[in-house]
């Protein structure tokens, strides 16, 4: 094909949202909209993709800062054809293609085959879809794939808006049409310069408008409201639990919830009510038990991860086991084989390969080495109030339950800590540290009960 811009419109206010956020950048499955539509675009290997900005251009412009594409803006929004030629600066001599930043759905595979429809005939060429009630959008009138011409809504006759078949805005414009768009007027009731008449500009120069029909309309759709968003969040979802089953993984329900960018590995089972979100990556044969919130984190293979455990930042490596109603923050690493069991809050620390912090514990900013084990109740005392401070616990130490190791601290290799006991000192390699206060009894005393009348 011939090189080809595309140009994805993205200046609207979206009021029908009630927000203050650009409409472009309101999320489908935890992604703002444009990204799927960059993304559809850059599939098609364009030699350029411009952004057209408009309301909330500073926000819609550092969301899209990676050099990927072009932004331009148009300072007042008078209309589709206005936003297009805002664009021509940055044109080149390919052929432009003209997409929308709040149309999520819209699939690589419709633009190819739109591409390849268009090159049939080179014309000027609208994408259009019947819908069952076509309130809102503006009418296509045809004869056989030519269209006479597209009225907006506001402008159509009675007669005109019982036609179902609309317009969705998607089209492709030959380079050497462009020009076109300079000779549309503003004579409509929205006193807008509309795209669509680019029709009969064409038509009175006696060239063809094409009609390509997309038989799924919910496809290529704006999203104008909530609602709208909230049905697009469920076609969006269900695509992305087919890709995952096409791929290998088992989901017991479709209650889940998982990100467009997540990854995950052939044979992992994941259990209802999970949210797994992010740049999150999940590897082979991992079982994720019910009700788990994963974000942001890398689960290696072979890993066990039972029910109720909220994860950030995160990385599992192989043969993990994590029990349930367990916390693990931002930049914490367990190592091959660890064991991390239930109501264990893990933050900013490595636990070494196969070691084991199984119950009702706190490690906090504490790197731990291979083969240790940190009895129930044990809590690294990391916050002074001004300055947290680090626990290093050496391999093979076996810690007793109900420990406060006051950081920063470093506990030795093979180290023994007696239960009960607060360390506030260095620990030497293969010792038994115990910090307890001398027990006493007290003879005579007797707890006195109130009675209460």
């Amino acid at each position: 094909m011939k090189a080809l811009d595309i140009v994805i419109l993205a200046a609207g206010k979206g009021e029908r949202m009630v927000s203050e956020k650009p409409k472009v950048l309101h999320e489908v499955m935890g992604k703002p909209m444009i990204d799927y539509v960059v993304k559809a675009a850059q599939g098609l290997e364009p030699s350029k993709i411009i952004v057209v900005t408009g309301h909330g251009r500073e926000r819609v412009e550092a969301h899209l800062n990676d050099g990927s594409v072009v932004c331009v803006v148009q300072q007042d929004q008078k209309g589709t054809a206005h936003a297009l030629i805002t664009s021509a600066q940055h044109l080149g001599d390919g052929d432009i293609l003209v997409l929308y930043g709040d149309v999520p759905l819209i699939e690589l595979a419709t633009l190819q085959g739109f591409l390849s429809f268009y090159e049939d005939g080179r014309h000027i060429t609208f994408m259009t879809t019947d819908v069952i009630d076509p309130k809102g959008y503006g009418r296509v009138i045809t004869v056989g794939d030519d269209i006479i011409k597209i009225k907006e809504e506001i402008d159509a006759s009675p007669e005109e808006k019982e036609i179902r078949e609309i317009n969705t805005g998607i089209c492709i414009i030959p380079r050497e049409s462009f020009d076109y768009l300079k000779e549309i007027n503003a004579e409509n009731k929205k006193g807008e310069y509309y795209l669509t008449d680019i029709c009969k500009v064409a038509r009175n120069k006696g060239d063809v408008v094409k009609a390509y029909r997309h038989g799924v309309a919910s496809e290529v759709l704006g999203i104008n409201s909530r609602k709208e968003q909230t049905e697009a969040n469920k076609i969006m979802k269900q695509r992305v639990l087919e890709r995952h089953m096409k791929n290998g993984v088992s989901f017991l329900d479709n209650n889940v919830y998982i990100g467009s960018d997540v990854e995950i590995g052939k044979d992992t089972t994941i259990f209802p009510n999970c949210y797994i979100i992010g740049k999150t990556i999940i590897g082979e044969r991992v079982t994720i038990g019910p009700n788990v919130v994963i974000r942001d984190s890398v689960i290696h293979s072979n890993v066990n991860i039972e029910g109720f455990v909220v994860m950030e930042g995160v990385e599992l490596m192989e043969e993990v086991k994590v029990g349930p109603f367990s916390r693990l923050r931002a930049e914490a690493v367990i190592e091959k084989g660890a064991q991390i069991g239930n109501f264990v809050e893990v933050k900013k620390s490595c636990v070494g390969e196969n070691s084991k912090v199984n119950h009702l514990a706190y490690i906090g900013d504490a790197h731990i080495g291979k083969g240790v084990n940190i009895g129930a109740g044990t809590i690294t005392c990391n916050y002074d109030g001004v300055k947290k401070h680090k626990t290093i616990i050496e391999d093979n130490v076996f810690i007793g339950s109900n420990t406060e190791i006051v950081a920063p601290v470093t506990i030795g290799k093979d180290a023994v800590i007696g239960a009960g006991s607060t360390i506030t000192k260095n620990v030497p390699d293969d010792v038994l540290a115990i910090s307890r206060v001398q027990q006493k009894h007290i003879k005579g005393y007797r707890r006195k009960k109130k009675c209460v009348e």
